[in-house]
């Protein structure tokens, strides 16, 4: 196997071979170019501590996010199952959500953009779309966009 040449006329590195990694690895040498270093330039790329605690500062930080976000995740999906637990109506003659009743008195029903189920304009949500006529969704299909994070 050939080893290849990596790096400027000055300083040349061979990539080992297995032969010579195997050997390296019996003498408990290492394979790394960071293996031979002094104590002194190993010191020379250590972190101070105001570096450290910077970053420390912001692993914290992150982690504090994403806990505020997983909570913020489990409400919505707690909503959701509860709107989807309390749906009296068919989504057909009857708002899905409120269960009225739809008729030529009572308020106009309108198309869920996701679920294709009927539901009153109380209970829908108007969507900016592309399109020039009104879009709506349902609540529940709303909250599961904002939770599944589509549009």
């Amino acid at each position: 196997m050939t080893d290849a040449m990596f790096g400027s006329e000055n300083e040349h590195w061979v990539c080992p071979n297995d032969r010579q990694l195997a050997l390296r690895a019996k003498l408990h040498t290492g394979w790394s170019i960071h293996t031979f270093q002094s104590e002194r330039q190993r010191k020379a790329q250590t972190l101070e501590k105001r570096e450290l605690d910077l970053i420390m500062s912001v692993i914290h930080r992150a982690e504090q996010l994403e806990i505020i976000e997983e909570h913020r995740i489990g409400r919505l999906v707690e909503r959701l199952e509860n709107m989807r637990r309390s749906a009296v109506g068919n989504g057909l003659s009857q708002c899905l959500l409120c269960g009225e009743v739809f008729g030529l008195l009572s308020s106009p029903s309108v198309l869920c953009l996701d679920c294709c189920m009927k539901v009153c304009t109380k209970c829908g949500i108007e969507t900016a779309g592309s399109h020039k006529r009104a879009q709506w969704l349902c609540k529940i299909c709303s909250e599961r966009r904002e939770g599944s994070g589509s549009s």
